[in-house]
């Protein structure tokens, strides 16, 4: 009984002073909204969140921000010049979004240590090759520009998790994103893409697939050989029939087929094989 108690004690002293770990408090970034800011912190800033402001060239002063690992630039006007960018040495997340680049500055492909790069709602038209130098990128957000290609070198960034294309003008991807072998999401919403991507075929840890408001009218038999595929998003495509088996859809958690040509036979043949393990929504 006195062995009972000290446990239940000791238990609830870890848990009132935070020992589990699942009790701790996040991270909380040492964060600047004004180069002024960022300046008085330089020492400890982390993060710089200059969104939405007119600015001009950015500082050569936060190259000596020893700390500095996000900058946040998303609708801001004026910027005339990013040469710092590739000084920032711990410099991991960057947004660019909605600031009309036209086209992807050097110094932003420059910037080596890039982890995660928004680049959405820019006009784009097309990605240098040099984009392939950002080996230690894991999430690229390309959403709502024009491009019609992506470049080959694309293939390069092996580390890729996160890639999102939607709504951009995009009818194929090419052979060479078959090396992203660490993608786990791909977004590809409202394209021209008529057949899903065959370099997507035998991605081992690929889980979220988007194609809705693509022309893609049938389901290639490999998309169910995908052992870790959790998410499939067809919807608006004119996709009929899904594939004979899909017994290997064993991780499917949710697909969406609205506003597909499905008729009420084949929905039966879907639901029996996949309900009710996998949301199923027509």
């Amino acid at each position: 009984m006195k062995n009972s108690l000290m446990i239940l004690l000791v238990v609830g002293l870890m848990a009132g002073t935070g020992c589990f770990k699942h009790r701790e408090a996040p991270h909380r970034p040492v964060t600047a909204s004004t180069m002024t800011e960022a300046v008085a912190k330089k020492d400890s800033v982390e993060r710089i969140n200059l969104s939405g402001q007119t600015l001009g060239a950015l500082p050569q002063e936060l190259a000596a921000m020893p700390k500095l690992d996000e900058v946040w630039l998303r609708g801001c006007k004026g910027l005339a010049s990013l040469s710092v960018l590739p000084s920032i040495k711990s410099l991991r997340v960057l947004d660019l979004s909605e600031i009309q680049l036209t086209a992807v500055p050097s110094d932003v492909v420059g910037a080596a240590s890039l982890q995660q790069l928004y680049l959405a709602d820019d006009g784009l038209k097309a990605l240098p090759s040099a984009i392939g130098g950002l080996s230690k990128l894991n999430y690229l957000n390309l959403d709502r520009n024009l491009l019609t290609s992506l470049p080959p070198e694309i293939g390069k960034l092996t580390g890729l998790r996160w890639l999102r294309l939607n709504n951009n003008q995009l009818s194929a991807l090419p052979a060479e994103v078959a090396s992203l072998k660490s993608l786990q999401r791909v977004y590809l919403r409202q394209n021209r893409f008529a057949a899903v991507p065959e370099s997507l075929k035998g991605m081992a840890l690929l889980e979220d697939v988007s194609l809705s408001g693509n022309p893609v009218s049938a389901v290639p038999s490999w998309m169910t050989e995908l052992p870790k595929l959790r998410q499939l998003d067809l919807d608006g495509c004119p996709v009929a029939k899904l594939p004979d088996n899909l017994s290997g859809w064993k991780n499917l958690q949710v697909l969406s087929l609205v506003r597909c040509p499905i008729d009420a036979a084949e929905k039966a043949r879907i639901r029996a094989a996949l309900a009710p393990k996998t949301h199923i929504a027509f």
